[in-house]
């Protein structure tokens, strides 16, 4: 299952014109009882004509610990430095995160609009700073913040929030469910209504539970696009990261090969490690 590499996923991997961000970017980490894992791949659709990966995220945690804090970002196709916008973008968030945890603010009554406006505020001065317009840089983002330790129920709150279709998932009983993004439809699909640095009126948010033995995935469109693809690809998913995987081989996983799927593709995945006895090593 996916596996079906595309004309696009054959060429060779061509270098931007511009100074840019990797090609590809990887981390693992551990905070308490979470294993996280997260990586970003251009896709086949950009890489092969020396397109910048425009998709960008951050990990990080507040100043005590208690919290891993995530941060993912699509920078929109259209916008001519989407990748900047991303990347700055992401790292805003978390950023903003940790400022409102590290001064005591509730995890239930984190101000949703006051950390993307930071976010917003952050590219707009790098936009600014570059002679570039707002326009340049636009991007869609999901954060999620997962205590790093869970309750005496064994359960997590978490709180998310999110712009636009990229999106949060929660593996449970080998089932992806939908916490946090905008379905796709329409017309085009592709095309979204809302995003950063414009819209700060159309974050959505809230809390959800993460139970014993759950996983959250944060994800750009270019890996939750292949949930879509019907039982089959959720359930290829599930069975490779049941578990956390080494992270050469969650690299992979996140670098598919799907025909006509060619945008870039991210995702954090974010295990409670404390429930089972680890992962693959």
């Amino acid at each position: 299952m996916l596996q079906k590499p595309s004309r696009a996923g054959r060429a060779p991997w061509r270098l931007p014109q511009l100074p840019s961000p990797t090609a590809i970017a990887a981390d693992e980490a551990v905070l308490g009882g979470l294993e996280v894992r997260a990586a970003s791949v251009v896709g086949p659709g950009h890489r092969g004509r020396g397109v910048a990966r425009q998709d960008a995220y951050r990990i990080g945690q507040d100043s005590a610990g208690r919290y891993l804090l995530v941060a993912v970002a699509d920078g929109m196709s259209d916008s001519k430095h989407s990748d900047v916008g991303a990347n700055v973008a992401a790292a805003a968030l978390v950023s903003a995160l940790r400022e409102a945890l590290d001064r005591g603010v509730e995890l239930e009554r984190l101000p949703a609009r006051e950390i993307f406006l930071a976010a917003a505020g952050q590219m707009y001065g790098a936009a600014e700073q570059r002679g570039w317009t707002a326009d340049d840089v636009r991007a869609v983002a999901v954060v999620a913040v997962v205590p790093a330790l869970p309750d005496s129920r064994g359960r997590r709150r978490c709180w998310l929030g999110a712009v636009a279709d990229v999106s949060a998932w929660r593996l449970s009983h080998d089932r992806w469910e939908q916490l946090i993004g905008e379905e796709k439809g329409g017309f085009d699909a592709s095309t979204v209504e809302h995003f950063l640095p414009h819209d700060l009126d159309h974050v959505d948010y809230g809390v959800t539970e993460l139970g014993p033995g759950e996983v959250l995935a944060v994800t750009t469109d270019g890996v939750s696009d292949a949930f879509a693809l019907g039982p089959g690809a959720q359930r290829w998913f599930a069975e490779r990261w049941r578990r956390p995987p080494r992270i050469g081989s969650f690299l992979l996983d996140v670098g598919f090969e799907q025909a006509q799927m060619q945008d870039d593709r991210t995702a954090v995945v974010v295990w409670c490690a404390d429930a089972h006895e680890g992962g693959e090593r």
